[in-house]
């Protein structure tokens, strides 16, 4: 007789495999739910931590800062007649020569008999001597001259960019960059590494007023008080740019502050700026950059056709970083003659 054995396997209902499977799929979304809360915490706790430290170190700074402008004195801080003062002139014996004038947005005032008298940015003192020497020149012998200010409007200064308080300021005599940054609250937490101060100021030789463009460093000021805390001219502006700023200066069509977008180059920071003028020279670009260990400055060539032509050759640049385009000599040369030329061309030439 022959025997079969046959063998019985337990088979789980279908409403038990399904809920195995639905314990099992929630049990692993509850652990990739946990992995990517903790992945979003570690994110979270590393943001604030480096928030934490930004504002720490702009606090730090504000701090040096305020107790710098308060105790940083300044030889220089006579007030200097600008734009929209009004001052009464007194010609002494000359009655008829004295009286009230306002500072026009040329920085001059129209004198009886002499004209326009350039006198923006100059002390009292200083001015008097001036409106003195130009009537002595033609009119009067040993002209006494006395100036008295009636009206301050001209020493203002704009704080704008990361700092705290960004607006037009109105002082009653020459303030320094340290005292303007006090002024305007100090710096935010979003600031730069950089100032970029733009004002007018009067060359010592020449007596002629011209715009000054500087880019300072918030170490440097803070370092080198000395050499950095200028007196700011007319018509100041104190921009502090945010973190993550490049500077364009020089040959470009508008030089200024731009935000460094991804990976910007030596090309698109040009370009950012409008494109080189006619007078740049191509030949050797200038990127200025600090090196964040010995806080000293550092610089690199580029040639701008070459890195047009062959993008590898550019340079990335970091926040911070001033891209110089000088003047070419032969090119701003060029350009003088044809615009004389022009203006040769074109006299007696009227439009219809």
């Amino acid at each position: 007789m022959m025997m079969t054995t046959m063998t019985f396997r337990s088979v789980p209902d279908a409403p038990k495999a399904s809920l195995l499977l639905l314990t099992l799929t929630c049990l692993g979304l509850m652990l990739l739910a946990g992995c990517a809360a903790s992945g979003g915490n570690s994110d979270k706790l590393a943001e604030f931590q480096e928030e934490h430290a930004s504002q720490a170190r702009v606090d730090d700074i504000n701090q040096q800062l305020l107790s710098m402008a308060v105790g940083t004195s300044v030889v220089d801080h006579a007030y200097r007649l600008g734009i929209g003062d009004e001052i009464d002139v007194e010609i002494f014996g000359v009655e008829e020569l004295s009286r009230a004038y306002r500072i026009d947005s040329l920085g001059s005032i129209n004198m009886t008999l002499i004209g326009e008298v350039a006198i923006s940015g100059y002390t009292v003192s200083e001015a008097e001597r001036v409106v003195a020497k130009a009537y002595a020149e033609r009119y009067l012998r040993d002209p006494q001259v006395g100036i008295r200010i009636t009206e301050y409007r001209s020493q203002q200064f704009t704080a704008i960019g990361a700092v705290a308080s960004p607006r037009v300021y109105t002082t009653q005599r020459r303030i320094t960059l340290l005292e303007a940054l006090a002024m305007s609250g100090g710096l935010s937490a979003t600031a730069g590494s950089q100032i970029y101060l733009t004002d007018r100021v009067r060359e010592p030789e020449s007596g002629e007023m011209r715009t000054r463009t500087l880019i300072i460093s918030v170490d440097d000021l803070m370092r080198h008080t000395d050499e950095y805390n200028l007196l700011l001219g007319d018509s100041a502006l104190v921009n502090v740019p945010r973190a993550g700023s490049i500077f364009v200066e020089g040959a470009v069509s508008r030089p200024g502050v731009y935000t460094r977008q991804g990976d910007t180059t030596v090309l698109k920071a040009i370009t950012m700026a409008g494109g080189l003028s006619f007078e740049a020279n191509r030949s050797r670009l200038r990127v200025l950059r600090r090196d964040p260990e010995t806080l000293e400055w550092r610089q690199e060539e580029v040639n701008f056709s070459e890195i047009r032509n062959s993008p590898i050759a550019d340079l990335t640049l970091n926040d911070g970083d001033i891209v110089m385009v000088e003047y070419g000599a032969f090119r701003t040369a060029w350009s003088g003659t044809m615009r004389t030329l022009r203006d040769i061309a074109l006299l007696g030439w009227r439009p219809l």
